[in-house]
């Protein structure tokens, strides 16, 4: 697969992390979006945190929209990161009933870390690595 070939594939999930970082996950978390994105007790630290962290992560994801192939090792960190975080969270949401509104709410955005892998993990198992 040539490198334009590979950019083009990854492209459209790395703009969907660049948006959900800088846009929709500080939004869900400010506004309780389907009240699935706090966890009890609430503290707006927490909240401060969560946000400035999946901030940054969209900065640099909008960074790699260009030419996400030189950027494989950051992609392969949203990727892993947001899919084990989202896995720990399914893990206590379906672990105590007081956190299950998260199924709707933070767990399923987070799993989404497939978004990235799968498309990289194709990416890798290419023969003709022209990359």
């Amino acid at each position: 697969m040539k490198e334009s070939q590979a950019n083009r594939t990854l492209r459209p999930a790395v703009v969907l992390w660049a948006f959900s970082g800088l846009i929709g996950i500080p939004v869900a978390v400010y506004f309780d979006l389907l009240s699935g994105w706090r966890w009890p007790p609430y503290n707006a630290i927490y909240d401060q945190m969560m946000v400035s962290v999946y901030f940054a992560l969209g900065i640099c994801a909008a960074r790699a929209i260009k030419n996400p192939i030189r950027h494989c090792s950051f992609l392969w960190f949203v990727a892993i990161s947001s899919f084990t975080h989202g896995a720990v969270m399914l893990f206590h949401a379906l672990h105590d009933p007081m956190h299950v509104q998260h199924l709707l709410g933070d767990v399923w955005i987070l799993m989404g870390g497939v978004s990235l892998a799968w498309p990289l993990w194709r990416l890798g198992r290419t023969d003709d690595r022209d990359l």
